[in-house]
């Protein structure tokens, strides 16, 4: 082999090593994985939706005081005048010797007696300390007017619908602590008859009347719902503040009906 041929064959093999490089390289680059990026956190809509919030109110500046605008300063009020010098008493003479010695008219004693029947006549008819009480009118029957007495109070329907509402409002906590049946029970409307004594205490176990609103869903819960509406009574009994004056009136509060139904 002479040397063009080794020359030639030098740089066959160099070109051919750095193919095989260059081609080992390129592999290499193509195989590498592309970076992982972070997760990302997905919150739900439906959770963040439960939660409501209030606008925070904003408070109004404090409105300005405004002092009263003064007026012109009042005039002094005139001074009393000061009371005038009393005048001297005019001075009386004596009456003469002569004036004096004259004797006096005798009274008639017919005069002296009417005075005496007038004052007597007074007397008779009036009292010490009676005023115009006319003493010979006593024993009379008296006169129409003064012969009717007050009208006794009456239970009128504004009347019965304030009392039912002051029962409602002294009942409601204990109604409140009762456990609800199930659905439909708070279309059940229970009567309930209470007695009552004068002071609001109970007289008796309240009883109750014939229930309303009864279906097929609701039905098995009317006796619960009866035994509710009793323990309600209970519980928040006496009752206080009701009007004394309509309690043993016709229609009075003396027994009471008032309907009783769970909150829907």
């Amino acid at each position: 082999m002479d040397r063009a041929e080794a020359t030639g064959l030098g740089v066959a093999v160099t070109g051919h090593a750095a193919l095989l490089a260059a081609l080992t390289l390129g592999l290499f680059a193509a195989s590498a994985p592309p970076p992982v990026s972070d997760a990302i956190s997905v919150s739900f809509v439906d959770d963040i939706a439960l939660v409501s919030a209030s606008p925070t109110p904003v408070a109004e500046p404090p409105a300005q005081a405004t002092a009263p605008e003064a007026g012109p300063p009042e005039e002094a009020a005139p001074s009393a005048p000061e009371p005038a010098p009393p005048q001297p008493a005019p001075r009386t003479s004596a009456p003469s010797p002569e004036r004096a010695r004259q004797p006096q008219p005798k009274a008639d004693p017919t005069d002296r007696r009417r005075p005496e029947e007038a004052r007597g006549r007074s007397q008779r008819s009036r009292a010490p300390g009676l005023g115009d009480l006319n003493l010979d009118n006593i024993g009379r029957d008296p006169s129409p007017s003064r012969a009717q007495a007050a009208p006794a109070a009456t239970m009128s329907a504004q009347a019965a619908a304030d009392i039912a509402q002051a029962i409602t409002r002294q009942v409601q906590p204990c109604a409140d602590r009762q456990v609800y049946p199930g659905p439909g029970a708070e279309r059940i409307v229970t009567p309930v008859s209470l007695r009552l004594n004068r002071d609001g205490s109970l007289a008796g176990r309240p009883r109750v009347g014939a229930q309303r609103g009864l279906d097929d869903e609701n039905r098995r819960y009317a006796e619960r719902v009866a035994d509710i509406a009793v323990a309600a009574f209970v519980g928040c009994s006496p009752l206080r503040g009701l009007p004394q004056e309509l309690y043993d009136v016709p229609r009075g509060w003396s027994n009471f009906t008032m309907n009783y139904r769970l909150p829907g």
